[in-house]
């Protein structure tokens, strides 16, 4: 069996604007119409990061706004969580996948 990685993600280098939050955003939500409209909504928010998880930074003002656009969207069926993260929060990512707040250097 092949040894799984482990990549621990410091925030503290990404959010250098005290006015932008760092959202986890998951949810189950169970018709798929319904879910269809809440990726497409997430997408202009933030990276998608698994099936049913979003991550976004986010000036306050986008940040209610994609609250507001998700409140119109859901049902009372549906469980939709949003987690604030400060720059004191760690990740810790094991096997496939990475952040969408990793540097990418381009050489010329």
């Amino acid at each position: 069996m092949e040894k799984i990685e482990l990549r621990k993600y410091d925030f503290s280098t990404v959010i250098e604007d005290p006015q932008k939050k760092l959202v986890l955003i998951i949810y189950d939500i169970i018709d798929n119409k319904r879910r269809t409209r809440m990726v497409k909504h997430l997408e202009s928010y933030g990276s998608r990061v698994q099936k049913s998880a979003f991550e976004a930074l986010l000036p306050s003002g986008k940040y209610h706004a994609m609250i507001n656009g998700i409140t119109k969207i859901i049902d009372n069926e549906d469980n939709v969580r949003i987690y604030r993260l400060n720059s004191s929060n760690e990740v810790v990512l094991l096997g496939t996948g990475g952040t969408v707040y990793e540097e990418n250097v381009i050489i010329i």
